[in-house]
């Protein structure tokens, strides 16, 4: 298995068994939510070109919201390649008219298995395990808030803590006291940081977001924009 990170934030090209599969690109200026006065957000570095990436595979989209689920972005890719994603995030999709074959979890090539936040109402803490080869993935942008952590090779999450008032969400990213338990919990050998990307907001959420970054964690491997690792 092997990693390569597109961007500060939460945008990856994995290659697993010999099948390269693009993970949330978002590399537009910006992403917004809903309504720009709402919450805009912008990367602070230079992105990839949809142009210039190696031919994929897959695409595969965690989360609804548009700095995982950026269509300005995905409509860049050729509409022939496809897109795995859960249900409700597909119903978004296919609303485009874009992709001609949209792929939910249970059908895609290899294993992927949701494991879903314990709130009914939370709709960012879910945590995707991957099963390739005997190898396994657990990809948890948010932090995970599932019962039950699945056991895993590869650990991709974030140190970041980003909080809300309740009412918008809450803890979005679970910060650093969180990552460490689920490094534990999963018992992973590779912690990859990712969503982790200091942006610049704008709008009513950034002005009420607090936001703490951790970049130094012992047990976390950094790597930079187009950096890659393997995993064997």
């Amino acid at each position: 298995m092997k990693f390569q990170k597109l961007n500060d934030d939460c945008s990856w090209l994995w290659e697993l068994n010999g099948l390269k599969v693009m993970v949330d690109p978002w590399f537009t200026p910006s992403q917004i939510d809903g309504h720009r006065l709402f919450s805009e957000q912008f990367h602070q570095t230079p992105q990839p070109s949809v142009s210039n990436l190696p031919p994929i595979d897959y695409l595969f989209i965690s989360n609804p919201f548009t700095d995982h689920c950026n269509k300005e972005t995905l409509i860049q890719f050729d509409s022939s390649i496809p897109l795995i994603a859960k249900e409700s995030i597909l119903k978004k999709i296919k609303k485009w008219n874009h992709f001609k074959q949209l792929i939910p979890l249970q059908d895609a090539p290899f294993l992927i298995k949701e494991y879903k936040p314990s709130g009914i109402f939370d709709l960012v803490h879910s945590a995707y395990l991957f099963e390739v080869k005997e190898r396994t993935i657990l990809f948890a942008p948010h932090g995970a808030k599932a019962i039950n952590i699945p056991k895993a090779d590869v650990l991709f999450s974030t140190t970041t803590r980003y909080h809300l008032p309740f009412w918008l969400g809450g803890t979005v990213n679970l910060g650093i006291k969180h990552a460490e338990l689920l490094h534990q919990k999963c018992e992973a050998k590779l912690f990859l940081s990712t969503h982790d990307e200091k942006k610049v907001g704008k709008g009513l959420v950034e002005k009420l977001a607090v936001k703490n970054y951790v970049s130094d964690a012992r047990f976390v491997t950094y790597l930079q924009a187009g950096e890659e690792i393997s995993y064997d």
